[in-house]
């Protein structure tokens, strides 16, 4: 039935077409990928039906799925039962994650065969989407991990979250996927929280909507769709909405002074998409609904409550962009309402699409059931309210600007024009994971690293000739992480090629934690390791309150290494490697680092990486604890500062107080000087704006230090350059010495079309501006007849042009750019957006 529907719509739009009843249209050719004649998304939301205006508001995942030998397997690759799925529901998402998208080239392939499945009966292109936030969560397997939010807010530079969105923009269109389910704006003032914490930029609104919005201005650099998340907060938190239904409250005029400040800012900046969070907001919602699935009434979570997602978010603050659940398998949800019932009532509340209302489910014919049985539910609903008021449906009106919404946010991007051609293995292995990125994110990451302690100056450490180095770690996956640092630290001269390193993973048996006075074992291998260092360096993973009140080896094992190494005579150095407010706790360290990410490798820590000849992981892999021992040896300064504030947490009241320990903003430097080695521009290209190009330098000195315009160096730029080479000379100023000149390239600014008419045989094109005031002295104009691949070129130094000679009845598609020739170069602008003209007559 739901064939015979799709394939009567299709006949529908094509007897439209072919009568000249509609203007071009975003509809596709059964059994090709070519782009037909389209109309406008409100015509193609007319002529849908309900079933596909269902399945256009679903976002399925498929991470798993069953082989020939009935077997769970990640799904790297599309199989045939799950392109039918795609193919007979034309769904409008798909959510990709790290079991879907571990090598690149897979990646591309597997993009492309999902879009292919959807079109092939006339489905729409999907957005595609996954979580690739960046910190303890990415998706790519062989992209860029990054620091995490957390860490940016630690920079102290939202440039840098900028950095971080484009990174992530520029591998994710590489590969095809349109949509990230970032960044978190959530507003960390919870130091309890066990879900967000390192995820948020800072505890501070403000911070985190600066920060936030340039992470999104960076993933638009690549037309990347970004969500931010989770409406309205899951900050102020202790629960993980994953396994349990959290509860916030608070008033409105409280969670519009914090919570909803980064919304307001995301919102004024246009972001496209917002997620929804599976948290109870009793005084902003108190209604309650009758649970389908365990026979009582259940509090409305923000997901399914119509008070918090329209009149809040859409009506208060004005968003008008797409609003997707966050996953309806999570226990938030999932514990209290049937898939087909939490599907219908965040409809009904305001949400647009449906994040995995089905998943765990790896066979086809479960898969299908699923799905059949909440179309069919959400079709009966509509039905009961078309019978009960005189054929109008309340539904189905939320289902029609549901749907209007995807389709618009599809055009805008323009993934209604999807072309599986842009999409390449080429293209994409020489982007995603690319050393230019890894480069900046080594670079992100040491910023980062903030310096609480460092009693003596002692840090950054210079160790000896055969000095003996002990790495400790609770974890296996950070064992490599630490090494490779020091690896680093060794390749760039900061440490001797002679100094040993041992690295070992302390976990609970390490210490006799049931001596009242927590000894560590006399007898045990660890004893045998810190009797054998000069330096030993830990890693500190405290994640909850026991560890905090020194009642898990977590947080026990560090206290009582670096009690032995103060006995003892031996430094000890603490890096905190998951939120930060355990910096608090090891009054013993010689020095304390927080890094703010946890996250590993899968190197094996094996001679080659101990003798040094590894210093970074093929795949994406956590670059903090990297960070951090690179900072811990001098590779990089200690420049980042608190993005939170560290309250005292009470032993004895198992609690954090109001007491601030730390505040935000904190954090110790090295005493450094030195000789400019490099600088670097953000990039070799700009476009002339009308105003002087003064492009962002990375300048380091000798030891790899990251320095400061106006306190370690000055610029000078040449001339304002309309179009040519520039010059950016760079001085060593204060403490440092030496000069550096970079060259780089101005062209012309992007041209812009003010219309295209069409007359008797000819068009005329005019342009938005002089080429002189884009910085060229020439404009480009490049035309083709509709349908025709051959371009046909003219040149014009004026603001008009008439093309004549061309055919009767055609339509041209018309684009131009501003160049301009200096010393026998050419510097060309960027295309225009191309322009279709009228018949011509």
């Amino acid at each position: 039935m739901i064939r015979f529907l799709r394939t009567t719509m299709m006949i529908m739009l094509s007897l439209l077409i072919t009568a000249g009843l509609m203007s071009p249209s975003f509809v596709y050719a059964e059994g090709s990928g070519d782009l037909m004649n389209y109309v406008s998304t409100e015509d193609i939301l007319q002529n849908m039906t309900l079933e596909q205006k269902i399945t256009q508001c679903l976002m399925p995942d498929f991470r798993r799925w069953n082989d020939q030998n009935g077997e769970t397997q990640d799904m790297t690759v599309l199989n045939e039962e799950v392109a039918d799925i795609i193919a007979d529901y034309q769904f409008g998402s798909i959510i990709l994650f790290a079991q879907n998208i571990k090598k690149t080239e897979d990646t591309v392939k597997f993009t492309k065969d999902l879009q292919q499945a959807v079109m092939k009966d006339g489905g729409l292109p999907l957005l595609i989407a996954t979580d690739q936030e960046g910190g303890i969560v990415y998706r790519l397997g062989s992209g860029t991990a990054l620091p995490g939010n957390m860490a940016l807010g630690a920079t102290g530079d939202s440039a840098n979250a900028k950095i971080a969105g484009e990174i992530i923009g520029r591998e994710l269109d590489a590969v095809g996927i349109n949509t990230t389910l970032a960044p978190v704006i959530d507003v960390n003032n919870n130091p309890n929280n066990t879900v967000i914490g390192i995820r948020a930029f800072s505890d501070d609104p403000d911070v985190v909507g600066e920060y936030g919005s340039e992470y999104i201005n960076g993933l638009d650099e690549y037309g990347i769709i970004g969500c931010a998340k989770h409406f309205p907060g899951h900050g102020d938190t202790e629960t993980d909405s994953h396994y349990g239904l959290p509860v916030v409250n608070k008033s409105l005029d409280e969670l519009m002074n914090t919570e909803l400040k980064p919304y307001k800012i995301a919102i004024s900046q246009g972001i496209d998409m917002i997620m929804t969070a599976h948290i109870l907001y009793p005084q902003i919602d108190d209604t309650t609904i009758l649970s389908e699935k365990t026979g009582t009434m259940e509090s409305r979570p923000a997901t399914m409550s119509r008070i918090i997602l329209k009149d809040i978010l859409r009506e208060k603050l004005g968003f008008g962009g797409v609003v997707v659940t966050d996953a309806m398998n999570m226990k938030g949800v999932a514990d209290h309402f049937n898939a087909e019932q939490s599907t219908l009532e965040a409809i009904r509340a305001g949400a647009d699409i449906i994040c995995m209302p089905v998943t765990g489910v790896h066979d086809k014919d479960e898969f299908r059931s699923c799905i059949d049985s909440i179309i069919a539910y959400l079709s009966a609903a509509v039905d009961a309210e078309k019978a009960e008021n005189g054929g109008s449906s309340e539904i189905e009106e939320r289902l029609d600007e549901s749907v209007a919404r995807i389709l618009t946010l599809k055009q805008s991007k323009g993934i209604l024009d999807y072309n599986a051609d842009n999409y390449t293995v080429e293209k994409a292995l020489a982007t995603v994971g690319s050393d230019e990125n890894r480069e900046l994110e080594r670079e992100i990451s040491a910023t980062a690293v903030t310096l609480i302690k460092n009693d003596n100056n002692v840090l950054p450490y210079k160790a000896a000739e055969d000095a003996k180095v002990l790495m400790l770690c609770p974890y296996d996956n950070e064992r490599a992480q630490m090494v490779m640092g020091i690896n680093r630290a060794k390749a760039a001269g900061k440490v001797p090629e002679s100094v040993k390193v041992d690295v070992y993973k302390y976990s609970e048996a390490d210490f006799d934690l049931a001596n009242s006075d927590r000894a560590i074992i006399p007898y045990g291998a660890l004893m045998t390791k810190l009797g054998w260092a000069d330096l030993v360096v830990i890693n500190s993973e405290v994640t909850r309150k026991t560890a905090m009140a020194m009642e898990h080896w977590t947080s026990i094992g560090p206290d009582l290494i670096t009690a032995y190494c103060r006995q003892s005579g031996k430094t000890s150095v603490v890096m905190s490697v998951d939120k930060p407010y355990d910096v608090q706790l090891y009054d013993n360290a010689d020095a304390i680092l927080a890094v703010y990410g946890d996250k590993g490798s899968s190197v094996d820590v094996t001679t080659a990486l101990l003798d040094g000849e590894i210093t970074a992981d093929e795949n994406a892999s956590g670059p903090n604890i990297i960070a951090g021992v690179e900072v811990l040896f001098g590779n990089f300064k200690a420049t980042g500062k608190l993005p939170v504030d560290i309250p005292v947490f009470s032993r004895a009241d198992n609690m954090f107080t109001s007491e601030i320990r730390y505040p935000r903003g904190y954090g110790l430097s090295y005493i450094e000087s030195g000789t400019l080695a490099s600088a670097s521009l953000s990039k070799s290209t700009f476009a002339y704006t009308g105003k002087a190009i003064r492009p962002a330098l990375t300048v380091k000195d000798t030891a790899g230090n990251k320095l400061t315009e106006g306190k370690d160096y000055s610029v000078k730029y040449s001339s304002n350059v309309k179009a040519g080479t520039a010059k950016a000379v760079i001085t060593g100023i204060g403490n440092y010495t030496g000069t550096i000149t970079k060259t780089f390239k101005i062209v012309p600014g992007k041209a812009k079309i003010k219309k295209v008419k069409a007359g008797k045989r000819y068009i005329r094109v005019t342009l938005g501006a002089k080429a002189s005031k884009l910085g060229g002295s020439k404009y480009q104009v490049a035309y083709r007849y509709k349908g025709s691949s051959k371009w046909h070129y003219k040149t014009t130094t004026g603001k008009t042009l008439k093309i004549s000679k061309l055919k009767k009845g055609r339509i041209c598609q018309v684009k131009v750019r501003a160049f301009k020739v200096v010393d026998g170069k050419k510097y060309k602008g960027a295309w225009s957006k191309v322009v279709r003209s009228g018949r011509i007559k």
